[in-house]
């Protein structure tokens, strides 16, 4: 069975690029493993999607926060659990406590969305880091990244004052849960993290 790790942390602290190097360490060693991000595969993706169409950047409802546990779940049964035995390591690129943060702005407290999705069955990782930095190098990297990629389409939770509000949710977080740690990347090179 697999171990089952998390990276978290607001936009721009480099999670994906920490998955992908540890993507690029197991490969060279010969470890099985599985980098997870939830968005990128259905049905998931598509309870994203149509959350974006039926008007992006909004709060989420109790009943969205709904809608994406079920599909959650859905993908973790569809895409996780058959494999789950082949894997030495499954590594979500975000799990559910990115959606504790980032959903926790409507009528549910963070930990509230986290025990729901938990009861709905999503897979919950072992441990995990939370990765942070100032709210201005985030910003910073989110617009670099941007610039690298061309990609327009601008998000409610960018401002440096929604930047901040996830921030600051993160570290009460992972007070809560010690099987997450803290990193703080504002100063770090990708290597040193």
């Amino acid at each position: 069975m697999a171990r089952i790790l998390c990276l978290e942390g607001i936009t721009g602290t480099g999670k994906t690029t920490q998955a992908n190097l540890l993507s690029r360490y197991f490969n060279l060693n010969c470890v099985s493993h599985l980098i997870f991000n939830d968005k990128h595969y259905e049905p998931f993706k598509q309870a994203v999607i149509d959350w974006h169409n039926a008007g992006a950047n909004q709060n989420f409802s109790r009943e969205d926060i709904l809608v994406f546990a079920k599909a959650r779940v859905d993908s973790h049964k569809k895409n996780l659990i058959p494999i789950m035995n082949s894997l030495t390591y499954l590594i979500f690129d975000r799990s559910v406590y990115t959606s504790g943060v980032y959903e926790s702005d409507g009528g549910l407290e963070l930990n509230e969305i986290v025990e729901l999705n938990l009861r709905e069955g999503v897979i919950k990782p072992e441990g995990g880091v939370v990765l942070l930095c100032s709210p201005e190098v985030a910003r910073t990297r989110i617009d670099e990244r941007r610039m690298k990629t061309n990609y327009k389409l601008p998000s409610m939770h960018e401002s440096v004052s929604e930047i901040t509000k996830r921030r600051e949710r993160y570290i009460e977080l992972a007070r809560q849960h010690p099987e997450l740690y803290l990193i703080d990347t504002t100063s770090k090179s990708e290597e040193d993290v």
